[in-house]
């Protein structure tokens, strides 16, 4: 999972490797926490290595204390993260999540871990009903036939964060896609990206 910085201990979340715990475009509330006041199943804000292998601010749940770290990994994710989060990476404690203008805690410790080995042993079906699904579904989106009988209301949210422009589109309270104009990212929730097209943000 990759974030967007923004000030004042505030993320916006864009990625995969957490998904199920955080949506597109929730924003994360960061706290200062010391390595020995993390607990087993925390989720944390760390500085390391982004699946494309650059340098990035990257947020995962704590799995195990060992004494070179914390063992960490996305709730998304099927294994372990290679690199140990240390004192010299870490950056805070993820406490809270703003989504459709409320105020959510995230949950950390032991009930956060049996929330996250739950969500694990899901993955299996999850990922055959994908398999399955895969193929229509992408013929269904290339068609554009969904976009001519379904035109949801969506509104434009353009913010500027550190890293440059970021635009939301908002349906309703809820956050369905984000774009990136000057790194030319999209991400768009399901079954929105069926109607929202990435040669439609220039509009």
């Amino acid at each position: 999972m990759r974030l967007i910085p923004d000030k004042d201990n505030i993320r916006f979340y864009r990625g995969r490797s957490m998904g199920g715990t955080f949506c597109l475009g929730d924003c994360l509330r960061v706290a200062p926490v010391s390595l020995i006041d993390v607990r087993l199943g925390d989720v944390v804000m760390y500085r390391g290595t982004n699946h494309q292998g650059e340098a990035d601010e990257l947020v995962h749940r704590v799995l195990a204390v060992v004494p070179g770290g914390l063992v960490t990994r996305g709730d998304n994710n099927p294994c372990a993260d290679t690199t140990l989060v240390t004192a010299d990476n870490l950056l805070g404690r993820v406490t809270h999540i703003e989504r459709d203008g409320k105020m959510l805690p995230v949950r950390g410790g032991r009930l956060g871990l049996l929330r996250s080995q739950i969500f694990h042993a899901r993955q299996p079906v999850w990922r055959l009903i994908k398999c399955v699904v895969r193929r229509p579904y992408r013929w269904l989106r290339k068609s554009g036939f969904v976009a001519r009988v379904w035109q949801p209301s969506m509104v434009k949210v353009c913010l500027i964060t550190e890293k440059g422009p970021l635009v939301k589109y908002v349906c309703g309270r809820r956050t369905v896609a984000c774009w990136w104009p000057e790194k030319g990212l999209f991400e768009c929730q399901k079954p929105y990206d069926l109607v929202l097209r990435r040669e439609d943000l220039a509009n």
